[in-house]
């Protein structure tokens, strides 16, 4: 089908007159209801295949298959002090103190206190002990005088009126999620898909295979150091116990692999744990294909299209839902056959939501969906600190998640409702223009990776409402076009852009950019106030053309970034625009350009509910692009 190309000036923009459709003319001169777009009667499908988890599905996969697993602590610890060292220190910087001693749990109180001998160069009295394992309590005696330990919080009643310092000592740690994943090749995101998730980029090569062995070796040493208890955990039974062995194999396997087990497989795995051990039987079930992939291949419905069985649906929901494994819960709906109807669906989406993990997802979909993470990382020209960078990327995530689980759930308050910024995001940003500072738009986040390193950009800015809101693609730039404009100090941001719509070359695409990235300027590279720029009162006014489809020739124009926040609260493309985001998320795949008739029910139901967010995500598991498949 042909598409409606805007190429005046050479600028390749491709008009796009609704969430990823650009037909040649309406198909029958309707509109779709809502008024803002057209759209074709094609409804593809995606391709059967099998989904290589992502890093954070792996992580969490084992999080949620194995608990809290300990490792033990390997060799010693830093400068040669073997496992159970305790350092006790006490600041005296001007040695007040005559004499300092420490007592314990761990030697008999007043009756075996340790004196502390002085360090000058630390300014502190000090005394290193090996005390082993355990939970043990102690206080400071300085100059016959008992104190706790100011240094150390955790505290616990001594039953005369004080308190005694606890420390916790142990020799195994929790395993480390993140160094398990460390060594796994980054997600690549094609072209318009803001997710980790594209099932068509999760291709193994020789580098996977080698990471995925040493993670699954990683979590077998520290099944092996507390056997007994994740034995216990999964399949109830030590492994001495006659048949735990088949037990563990069956019920490990049908939680590893997200399906019961076959009589085949269950007996391959018994031998090898009868033959090597409950470890490397672990190792061999998390390197297993059946594990590392997310089946997707359906069974033949007889019209061309194959309908994802209970275990397949359930895998699809869990990971679109918590990034993670089916629970019991859910594997037992796919057993009875309740998740192949819509109650059954609905039910269990219902009940995933309310569990802690799916506030988790949402805010990782937002990271991703804003373009947030890069905060972390972008260059600036002036001191931006790594704990302010981390409060922005949390902000926005919470932010998200905040609206959907514990405001009003309503869409329009992502772009309208105020989010609440740690302490150090307030000092940050400061008060001047807080109430200016709403919604999404308003994010550090979603500023600072908006801008440049030393200066705003009304194009990052304009093409993130564009591109990340409202769904509306741009194609690449002519090549005679200019780039970034030099910075003038006598001149505004607006001064100097307004080249880009004086150009021919640039005004086809920058017309729509602009005028929209203005309405940012009140906010510097770093997502700081301003009120001047050049030595200029900012004008943070602009014009939102076009909202619904480009080039029908309507104006919106707004005075302030909340206003520019209202208007596209009040349309219904934002929405349409966030559907569109949310199906990429869940199914893992980009609709060609003129499928959006396939997602009607979706975002009609989705405008029925208020864009209650929930519900969006509820209607996504019910429809049939992510119950069904066609055969490449």
């Amino acid at each position: 089908m042909l598409r409606w190309l805007l190429l005046a000036g050479g600028c390749g923009l491709d008009v796009v007159p609704g969430p990823d459709v650009s037909p040649d003319e309406p198909p029958d001169g309707t509109v779709v209801e809502g008024g803002d777009w057209y759209c074709t009667e094609t409804s593809t499908l995606g391709p059967r295949q099998l989904r290589l988890l992502t890093r954070e599905e792996y992580r969490n996969t084992v999080r949620d298959l194995l608990g809290a697993l300990s490792i033990p602590v390997s060799g010693d610890l830093p400068g040669g002090q073997p496992c159970g060292t305790a350092t006790f220190a006490l600041d005296d910087p001007g040695m007040v103190y005559g004499s300092v001693a420490v007592a314990g749990s761990f030697n008999g109180w007043d009756a075996g206190a340790w004196p502390m001998a002085y360090d000058s160069g630390a300014g502190q009295w000090v005394r290193t002990e090996i005390l082993g394992e355990g939970t043990f309590q102690y206080k400071f005696v300085v100059d016959g005088a008992w104190i706790a330990d100011p240094a150390n919080p955790d505290q616990a009643d001594d039953g005369y009126g004080g308190a005694n310092s606890v420390l916790n000592l142990s020799c195994t740690a929790a395993l480390d999620l993140g160094a398990l994943t460390a060594n796994f090749p980054v997600e690549s995101r094609p072209q318009g898909f803001p997710f980790d998730n594209s099932a068509a980029a999760g291709l193994v090569s020789a580098s996977h295979a080698d990471a995925h062995l040493l993670a699954a070796g990683a979590v077998a040493a520290a099944i092996a150091a507390d056997l007994d208890g994740a034995v216990q955990r999964i399949a109830a039974c030590a492994p001495a116990d006659p048949g735990c062995d088949a037990a563990f194999a069956a019920d490990f396997g049908a939680l590893a692999f997200r399906r019961p087990l076959t009589e085949a497989q269950i007996a391959r795995y018994t031998a090898l744990i009868q033959a090597e051990g409950f470890p490397l039987a672990i190792e061999a079930m998390l390197s297993s294909p059946y594990f590392l992939y997310r089946s997707e291949l359906g069974a033949d419905q007889g019209d061309g299209t194959f309908q994802l069985d209970g275990y397949e649906l359930a895998s699809a929901m869990s990971y679109f839902y918590w990034a993670s494994l089916p629970d019991a819960a859910l594997l037992a709906a796919a057993a009875d056959g309740s998740l192949l109807t819509d109650a059954g669906i609905r039910a269990q989406a219902a009940r995933m939501l309310a569990d802690p993990r799916a506030r988790d997802r949402l805010a990782r979909f937002a990271e991703q969906w804003l373009g947030a993470e890069p905060v972390l990382t972008t260059e600036k020209a002036v001191e931006f600190p790594a704990e302010i960078r981390a409060a922005m990327l949390e902000e926005a995530g919470g932010f998200v998640a905040g609206v959907a689980f514990d405001g009003s759930g309503e869409f329009s308050d992502l772009l309208l409702a105020a989010p609440a910024p740690s302490a150090a995001l307030v000092g940050w940003y400061g008060t001047a223009g807080s109430a200016e500072r709403g919604g999404l738009l308003g994010l550090g986040a979603v500023l600072a990776t908006t801008a440049h390193s030393d200066q705003t950009s009304p194009v990052r800015r304009g093409l993130f409402v564009r591109e990340r809101l409202l769904c509306q693609e741009f194609g690449p730039p002519p090549a005679e076009a200019g780039g970034v404009p030099d910075i003038d100090p006598d001149a505004t941001t607006r001064e100097r852009f307004a080249t880009h719509t004086a150009d021919p070359n640039c005004a086809a695409c920058h017309r729509y950019i602009d005028p929209v990235g203005f309405g940012f300027e009140h906010f510097d590279p770093t997502g700081r106030w301003r009120d001047t720029d050049g030595g200029l009162p900012i004008d943070a006014s602009g014009d939102l053309a076009d909202i619904a489809f480009l080039g029908q020739g309507s104006s919106l124009p707004f005075s302030t970034l909340p206003d520019l926040s209202a208007a596209l609260a009040g349309s219904d493309r934002a929405p349409a625009c966030y559907t569109a985001q949310v199906m990429r998320l869940a199914l893992g795949w980009q609709p060609e350009l003129d499928e959006v008739c396939a997602y009607d029910a979706i975002r009609l139901g989705f405008k029925a509910s208020g864009y209650d967010l929930q519900e969006l995500m509820i209607l996504a598991t019910l429809s049939d692009p992510f119950r069904l498949r066609v055969s490449p």
